[in-house]
């Protein structure tokens, strides 16, 4: 019996897409993998895990946690990237793959905004301004009248773009000459911190919490415009002598560009049920993030002014791009 090309091509066409359909539908039903752009222990990799967890109870599949550190978190997307398409592969990241890298790079191997479809944002997170217990600075006033004083330039760690960005801000406007020490994560850094091989480092309060919490590590001051619910002691640089000065990290969730807008809307129901119960805003609130719950959309234009921002940040820092 002869058959109609015309008809079997429709046929065809129907039957991908009920099968793509029908995937989408079945979504999840198998292992979520997590790609983190930082090492464990970061800020970011804390918050992927309780994700994760989160995550699993609802899905009642395996979430799990794949750390890829390296080039500011270009090596994690490009992973990302190469995975399929199926929301099965989310990239947790931060304003630095997102916003920041594409300002600080001459070139990128990825484009944030086409290569990637945003899913939710997850939470904001201010930098510290932090030092030794026995640090001679008590006070940003003090650490901006020994970086002028010293012999010797002081130097200032950070494991991210934000507290890169924070750093060389200061910098500028303190008009420093304060050197920076990068480090492929924020628990590395407080390491050479109380080694005293870093004088300074800007960290996220999520990794230091314990170091502060034991005396270790002292906080001069926070880079939120306001003080930080949990650190009310302790002064914004905008109250320390530094007028208008806010920048904070951002971490959200991304996967390819090409993934089913079923799954991308899943996954984004997922997220935002976790964030909005008490008891997940309570852990972030304690460990000084704040829930960052969106829409996809939302979050698309929250990357886009926010990288905006980063391009008069690093004019205003003059900062070299790598």
């Amino acid at each position: 019996m002869s058959r109609n090309p015309f008809l079997t091509a429709i046929l065809v066409i129907l039957l991908a897409t009920c099968a793509i359909f029908a995937s989408a539908q079945e979504f999840p039903s198998r292992r979520i993998t997590l790609i983190v752009p930082f090492p464990a222990g970061s800020a970011t990799d804390s918050i992927a895990r309780r994700l994760a967890a989160d995550m699993g109870k609802i899905s009642n599949v395996p979430v799990i946690v794949d750390n890829k550190p390296g080039a500011d978190g270009n090596i994690a997307a490009m992973s990302v990237l190469r995975s399929d398409p199926d929301g099965y592969t989310v990239f947790v990241t931060t304003n630095s793959t997102q916003a920041a890298n594409v300002n600080l790079f001459k070139t990128m191997p990825f484009d944030p905004k086409a290569d990637f479809a945003p899913v939710s944002g997850l939470v904001k997170i201010p930098m510290m301004l932090t030092v030794r217990a026995d640090f001679p600075a008590k006070n940003v006033a003090e650490y901006i009248a020994l970086a002028k004083k010293s012999a010797k330039p002081l130097t200032f760690g950070t494991a991210n773009q934000t507290g890169r960005g924070a750093g060389e801000l200061l910098k500028e406007r303190g008009g420093l000459s304060i050197t920076n020490v990068p480090y492929r994560g924020s628990p590395q850094a407080l390491t050479d911190l109380l080694g005293g091989h870093v004088d300074s480092l800007f960290s996220d309060p999520v990794t230091a919490a314990g170091l502060v919490q034991k005396g270790s590590v002292r906080v001069l001051a926070v880079t939120s415009a306001k003080r930080a619910p949990t650190m009310p002691d302790v002064p914004s640089l905008d109250e320390s002598g530094f007028p208008g000065f806010e920048l904070i990290a951002w971490v959200a969730a991304y996967v390819p560009a090409k993934t089913p807008k079923a799954t991308v809307v899943k996954l984004n129901a997922m997220i935002s049920s976790i964030l909005n119960d008490p008891e997940t805003a309570s852990f972030l609130s304690a460990t000084g993030a704040t829930p960052f719950p969106t829409t996809p959309e939302q979050l698309a234009s929250f990357a886009d002014t926010d990288t905006k921002r980063w391009a008069r940040i690093v004019e205003a820092a003059k900062m070299e791009k790598q």
